[in-house]
């Protein structure tokens, strides 16, 4: 069995994001049979990438490898997974200790629609640290994080749709992260495969991104926006942050302003990374549509 390690720190930003995919190329094209993931030499591990990590080692299995998981040395990693409940889902055995911090790792299958609702509302939503909304902005808003599950599984043909989350607390700012990540079809491969079908030029990565971003602009399997149109109005009304990956392609929105950036490996699928901010919950409360009319900064 061939050892494959974890980098000392992954973080959710470009590099974080590359060194997975790098991990993920580096274990297909071993043509290795059985592999073990070890931890021992990763000292810091966001706990939102272990929906990352995870859907890139069931995609790996499914390709006929068997995959095993290190327990994590550092104390501070091996905490992080265990509240988290990675590495139960990965049989690696560690003391469970639940904390209210960490949106608990799951796999949905297709037909657990129901259920993904229910886990986006009891771990995110209805989360004391998550930004203050009135009901009916708090539905909105778990439709709209739902329709990227759906159009997960109907983009990239996939059969599993893999989430979990962190709330991290730091002297100046905090942050509450959510992240949903499929493997399989990419957005370029299905944004070229509608640019062929009607004979135009096709895009790189990056502008595929952008492209399925823009309302309006719709291929068979993704609708415009790729469910993300609400989102992205609150990120932006929370000053909040939206990542998406997709290939060797990572968007970044960020107080209004896209960034792209370009990986040095493809990664098989699409993370979406939801990064709220936790620190108006104070100061502020969001609404949708005519619910409110003396708080039009606030209103989805």
């Amino acid at each position: 069995m061939r050892r494959f390690y974890i980098d000392n720190s992954v973080k959710t930003d470009c590099e974080g994001y590359d060194s997975l995919a790098s991990l993920y190329e580096d274990i297909i094209f071993s043509k290795e049979g059985e592999v073990l993931v070890d931890f021992s030499l990763c000292q810091r591990f966001d706990a939102n990438l272990a929906a990352v990590l995870g859907a890139l080692l069931l995609w790996m299995s499914q390709q006929g490898i068997k995959v095993y998981v290190s327990r994590p040395a550092h104390v501070g990693v091996r905490r992080t997974l265990t509240r988290n409940h990675f590495l139960r889902a990965f049989d690696v055995e560690t003391q469970n200790e639940d904390k209210e911090n960490f949106i608990g790792y799951r796999q949905f299958g297709a037909n657990e629609q129901d259920e993904f609702k229910e886990y986006v509302e009891s771990e995110l939503i209805n989360k004391r640290r998550f930004p203050k909304h009135t009901e009916t902005a708090g539905k909105m808003i778990m439709e709209s994080i739902y329709e990227i599950y759906v159009n997960a599984i109907s983009h990239s043909e996939c059969a599993v749709v893999h989430s979990c989350g962190e709330f991290l607390s730091g002297n100046t700012s905090s942050s509450l992260d959510m992240t949903i990540v499929n493997c399989g079809v990419t957005i370029a491969d299905k944004v070229n495969q509608y640019m062929r079908a009607r004979n135009l030029p096709e895009l790189d990565s990056c502008k595929c991104i952008e492209w399925a971003m823009e309302e309006g602009n719709t291929t068979k399997n993704v609708p415009g926006g790729l469910g993300l149109s609400l989102i992205k109005d609150f990120i932006r009304l929370n000053d909040g942050v939206l990542q998406i990956v997709s290939a060797d392609a990572l968007y970044e929105y960020r107080s209004g302003v896209v960034v792209m950036h370009t990986l040095g490996n493809n990664f098989p699928g699409t993370i979406v990374n939801m990064e709220f901010n936790p620190n108006d919950t104070d100061t502020k409360k969001y609404y949708y549509g005519e619910e409110d009319f003396v708080n039009l900064d606030n209103i989805l």
